[in-house]
């Protein structure tokens, strides 16, 4: 009887995950102008994450040395990177990558139509260790062009399509270069839920920020409680400031 009600307490316990949204800045680009990844992987480190995602990543670019730069991050923080390239760049690559110790699954690249440049989303089936069990959750990285709301809505649009028909549950997070109430935004609530930040908002330019652009979203809103959403208050690492979340996934959803 004793074992029994250990296992029904432990499968009671909650699965929380805290999840960060950084932009890097060009491959680990400060606003002090310094390339520092260490400074970049301190801040990330810091915030005790199970999960990163990261913008701006150069992997083999001429600019940032050619390294690997989510690599370097992820390795300080004991993670593995996953990388997908959304442009060639200086004899490599730029784009997205999404850090994390859990295992996971193959991931997709979801390359979209129109924009000045080329963007993609990054899709990671991310399978979390709970008490009773791995669960899946996707985890979706991206970084959206800033030029014309109008342009970029067609884009948001067809994310949302895509994440709409996802039977796991969802969480987007990145820099979406548009705020709340923007075309892009609204068209991303149309199948995904914003999930609002507590305490100061904006999260560009890192020194003294006036926008809103970073954002993480999920689907369903019931698969979560939210128990802190916030922007970090690091003003010199990069031009944006991280966002954090911490989510409880609820027990009564996949």
């Amino acid at each position: 009887m004793f074992l029994a009600a250990a296992c029904a307490l432990a499968a009671a316990e909650p699965t929380v995950l805290r999840v960060v949204s950084y932009n890097i800045r060009t491959g680990g680009v400060g606003m002090d102008d310094k390339r520092d990844l260490a400074r970049q992987a301190a801040v990330l480190k810091a915030l005790k994450p199970d999960i990163v995602l990261l913008q701006e990543v150069d992997v083999g670019a001429k600019r940032s040395g050619k390294v690997d730069t989510a690599g370097v991050i992820a390795e300080a923080l004991g993670f593995k990177s996953y990388f997908t390239q959304a442009i060639p760049l200086q004899g490599g690559s730029y784009g997205v990558a999404v850090l994390t110790a859990f295992p996971v699954g193959p991931f997709t690249t979801q390359r979209f139509l129109g924009g000045a440049e080329p963007r993609v989303a990054l899709l990671l089936p991310v399978r979390v260790p709970t008490s009773a069990g791995e669960r899946e959750l996707l985890v979706v990285c991206t970084h959206l062009d800033f030029r014309s709301d109008d342009e970029m809505e067609p884009c948001a649009k067809q994310l949302a399509n895509v994440l709409a028909a996802e039977q796991r549950p969802v969480l987007l997070g990145g820099d979406m270069n548009f705020w709340p109430g923007s075309k892009v935004i609204t068209a991303l609530e149309k199948q995904l839920t914003l999930i609002p930040k507590t305490g100061e908002k904006g999260t560009y330019p890192a020194d003294k920020p006036k926008s809103e652009i970073d954002h993480f979203f999920v689907r369903p809103a019931a698969a979560f409680k939210i128990r802190e959403s916030r922007v970090v208050p690091e003003s010199v690492a990069s031009d944006h400031r991280p966002i954090l979340v911490e989510l409880e996934w609820q027990s009564s959803t996949r």
